[in-house]
């Protein structure tokens, strides 16, 4: 095991783009992933994902992966500390976010910030997350991508840059809501205008 430190810290200020859950119109529907238990007496500890796939980014990408947490007892959740180490890749940072209060049926963002990557190839990024569910203490959430050399220095006028391009999070329930950050960057050297608002468009599914 790589004991080395990710350069990843947590933060709540990072909003950019957010996927909300869809819901589907009537008609037929694949098979559904099972929604997590929800308990009466205790709190329970639930995430939109568990994985996260970044694909590849560059050298000198910044950007987060951004975890959902949430209580789906009826009794108030307490979460913390996390912390995040390098199962694989170099050294990053460490960050943890402490005791947390999340009530019943309530929500909070958990962004990982990634900072700039001091190696090129795989990284595999362990989140483990403490409660008081007392049948999820620690809940261990995966981050994964692959650092590429960053492009030559772009020419004059403005360059738009996104920390990711795409998101691999696996199967979710068909209920579940989910949120992504997407960081934006100018790498130019003239001031960048975003025109219009994002907008998302669903390729496949509802």
């Amino acid at each position: 095991m790589n004991k080395n430190r990710a350069g990843v810290l947590l933060s709540l200020a990072l909003v950019v783009l957010a996927a909300l859950s869809a819901g589907c119109a009537s008609g037929a529907r694949p098979t559904p992933t099972p929604t997590p238990r929800v308990s009466s007496g205790v709190p329970v500890l639930a995430f939109d994902k568990r994985q996260v796939d970044l694909g590849t980014v560059t050298r000198d990408q910044q950007g987060a992966a951004t975890f959902l947490v949430m209580n789906r007892g009826d009794r108030p959740l307490q979460v913390g500390p996390v912390t995040v180490q390098v199962e694989q890749g170099g050294e990053i940072a460490e960050s943890v976010k402490e005791n947390v209060h999340v009530g019943p049926g309530e929500v909070f963002l958990l962004p990982i910030k990634l900072g700039d990557h001091p190696q090129l190839g795989p990284y595999h990024l362990l989140v483990n997350v403490a409660s008081n569910d007392p049948a999820t203490p620690t809940a261990t959430l995966s981050v994964d991508f692959n650092v590429v050399e960053a492009p030559p220095p772009p020419g004059t006028g403005p360059r738009l840059r996104v920390d990711k391009e795409m998101i691999d999070i696996g199967p979710v329930p068909y209920d579940w809501p989910l949120y992504e950050v997407f960081t934006l960057r100018n790498d130019g050297d003239a001031p960048l205008v975003l025109q219009g608002k994002p907008v998302v468009r669903v390729e496949e599914g509802c």
